[in-house]
């Protein structure tokens, strides 16, 4: 309900609005809410609508019933006001009829109760009892918006709130939380809400730990913000980022969130950040599982960020971009862990930043970070000679070494040289190994174990291993103990004045006369799902007490033999899913394929799949390949919806590029409009599966 609407209903029920600063000199008040309906009416019930509009003063205390004033308590037990829920079991999902009042009362926190444990990636959260979501058919652009200083949200699952096609909502962005200043859309940030906290909420998810019918776009919009607070939070299943800053964001700490499944239409990124970001941290968050990068640096206006001991994981499920996408100057990427990456590990794009004279993208330390599976570099630095905007999402490989120093201004980090080793391969002597190479010179040279040496000459860099300094001239040793035959070394170097560089080309680890293949490691993803944690019913039972046994000759077992892994394992499973004409929705014979689909997912959950979206050759190529992902999407959202994790699904349109048949007519073109299912498993088993077109759908 917009707030104009207020003086009407008000004017209707015989009252009138008091000014904001009406509880400006009253003490804080607790507000419990105790009824999960949604409207200002004078009866037995106080719902969420009537708490936010009476401590923003557009609800007089007296226009309640005795029942609501019950409610309404003065405490001197807390530094704010309270709003809390008493709502009864099975009345526990607040139904929005239209968009809640912008809340602009200072001090004030919301509340909710939280039950069982759900876990994701070693993160454990609480699950919110209370649910905030619009009403069926009704589309509502945001949850929460906060306009005021020292506002805590915590406690709640709040989704489904979409800006969609609403004309009034045209320049509002749609959010589970939105943080902006009382002027907005005009900005000021002297009046941006300061000291934010939003902990222990589901956003974008219900409390059943699912992606709902109906999704946010987004899960906390940080428009104007002078410190906000976002921790202890699950973040998933939004069609856009699952975090997003826009004016200004300063003093943005985002802690021990799981941010995942999101950006599953629109924008792609777990985490996107822009305007003005000074004294940022992103720290001990589970990131998976999401459609572009983790977190998404675009032309900051100002401020660097420090990203650290953040768990990173299969993320470009839609969209191919580097796990952690850099632009400006002194960001900070240290002691994360960055694997099975559909793109390249850290990119650092050169954009100058508004102040003149200095690097355009520099100082940018990526030091101590554990890289496995990536589809590219461990860190890429991009030139601006490839302007093509897969490069400045993803990476642009490997650079040649700098050969002048206009190169400096044209590449992210100064383009600052990658070291080199003086041999491709290095002796185990007496127990030792040393490594002899060239950087840049004073600089220092962080020496990586690669552990994965798949498709790549570079990295990935698994595990730090030593850190030595570059002499005057450039020249850099190092010794080891405790080196294997096999075994794969890489580095970046990093300047004080321009930042890290690339990978230094692999070397391998041998022993004279005895030439070793390099090893791999092979590793599962992590399960991008909350998982609900274990609740023991029943007591333990005390063991009973066994005497001792007398000594018995040892008994050695014999060692077990694993069955060997066959080479195909042949499942009944469908290959691919069809659609009808210019159309991206799921047919009920589709849905049943689907469902045998998952079935076999879980019953493996060493298998990932790839979903790519096809269409018949009669539409111009740019608008197949949208209508293509949109085919694959609905596909993937769908095993979403029924538990398969968003780490085994990527997506990507093949448009009319690679048809099922050479035919034309009703039954080629049915076809032609399909999904398909490339899958692999992780063992390396090849997969055998069966074409079904139980589904298929020809024109009339």
């Amino acid at each position: 309900m917009k707030l104009v609407n207020y003086f009407l209903l008000l004017a209707l029920l015989g009252g009138s609005a008091l000014p904001a600063s009406a509880l400006e000199n009253q003490p804080f008040i607790k507000i419990t809410v105790n009824s999960n309906q949604d409207e200002i009416k004078a009866d037995d019930d106080l719902t969420l609508r009537e708490a936010i509009a009476i401590l923003n003063g557009d609800l007089k205390q007296e226009q309640l019933s005795p029942a609501e004033q019950q409610q309404i308590q003065n405490t001197t037990a807390s530094s704010s006001h309270r709003i809390e829920f008493h709502l009864a079991s099975g009345s526990q999902k607040i139904e929005l009829k239209s968009a809640l009042p912008n809340l602009v009362k200072d001090s004030v926190q919301i509340v909710g109760k939280t039950t069982h444990q759900a876990t994701l990636d070693g993160l454990t959260f609480a699950t919110p009892e209370v649910e905030i979501t619009p009403a069926a058919g009704v589309m509502i652009d945001r949850g929460l918006t906060l306009m005021a200083d020292n506002i805590t949200v915590r406690g709640l699952s709040l989704y489904g709130f979409q800006v969609g096609i609403n004309p009034s909502s045209q320049n509002l962005p749609g959010a589970d939380i939105f943080i902006g200043t009382k002027t907005y859309p005009e900005i000021d940030e002297r009046l941006a809400p300061k000291n934010i906290v939003i902990e222990n909420n589901f956003l974008g998810v219900n409390k059943n730990r699912q992606m709902p019918d109906t999704t946010s776009d987004f899960g906390v919009y940080v428009f104007d913000s002078q410190g906000t607070t976002i921790r202890n939070n699950a973040i998933g299943f939004h069609t856009a980022s699952g975090i997003i800053s826009q004016i200004s964001a300063n003093n943005l700490l985002v802690e021990n969130n799981a941010v995942f499944a999101n950006g599953t239409q629109g924008m792609p990124d777990a985490i996107r950040l822009e305007g003005k970001l000074a004294n940022n941290k992103i720290t001990g968050n589970a990131i998976c599982g999401n459609d572009g990068s983790a977190v998404f640096m675009f032309k900051p206006d100002s401020g660097a960020v420090a990203i650290t001991n953040n768990r990173i994981s299969s993320n470009g499920r839609r969209l191919r971009r580097a796990a952690i996408h850099l632009m400006g100057n002194d960001n900070v990427v240290n002691n994360n862990s960055i694997e099975f990456q559909a793109g390249s590990g850290v990119a650092v794009s050169a954009f100058a930043q508004h102040h003149r004279g200095d690097l355009p993208s520099g100082r940018n330390i990526i030091s101590n970070n554990r890289f496995n599976n990536l589809e590219g570099l461990s860190v890429d630095l991009i030139t601006y000679r490839n302007e093509a905007v897969e490069d400045f999402q993803n990476g642009d490989g490997i650079n040649a070494p700098r050969n002048s120093e206009n190169r400096r201004l044209d590449t992210g980090n100064g383009a600052i040289n990658a070291p080199q080793f003086l041999a491709n391969e290095f002796f185990i002597l007496g127990g030792q190994v040393h490594l002899d190479g060239a950087a840049e010179p004073h600089s220092k040279v962080e020496i990586y174990q690669v552990n994965s040496t798949k498709d790549t000459e570079y990295g990935p860099l698994s595990q730090s291993l030593k850190t030595v300094t570059a002499d005057a001239q450039g020249k850099f040793q190092a010794t080891f103990t405790g080196l294997e035959p096999g075994m794969v070394l890489s580095a970046v170097t990093t300047d004080a004045k321009y930042g890290t560089s690339e990978p230094a080309r692999n070397v391998i680890i041998t022993v004279p006369g005895q030439p070793a293949a390099a090893r791999s490691i092979t590793k599962i993803p992590t399960d991008c799902s909350l998982q609900a944690v274990p609740v023991a019913v029943n007591p333990p039972i005390t063991p009973p007490v066994i005497p001792p046994v007398p000594p018995q000759p040892p008994v050695v077992p014999p060692i077990p033999v694993e069955p060997p892994i066959p080479s195909i394992i042949k499942i009944s499973i469908p290959q691919k899913v069809h659609f009808a004409l210019d159309k991206s929705y799921l047919s009920p014979a589709t849905t049943k394929l689907l469902d045998e689909i998952v079935q076999v997912l879980q019953a493996n959950p060493s298998i990932s799949v790839d979903l790519a979206g096809h269409t018949d050759p009669r539409a111009p190529q740019a608008y197949n390949q949208a209508l293509g992902i949109r085919r694959a999407t609905s596909v993937r959202n769908y095993l979403l919806r029924k538990g398969i994790s968003t780490n085994r699904m990527t997506i990507r349109s093949a448009s009319f590029n690679n048809r099922a048949t050479t035919g034309q007519g009703v039954n080629p073109y049915a076809l032609d409009r399909r999904v398909e299912f490339e899958y692999r498993d992780v063992r390396g088993v090849q997969l055998e599966v069966i074409d079904r077109f139980d589904d298929l759908q020809p024109e009339r």
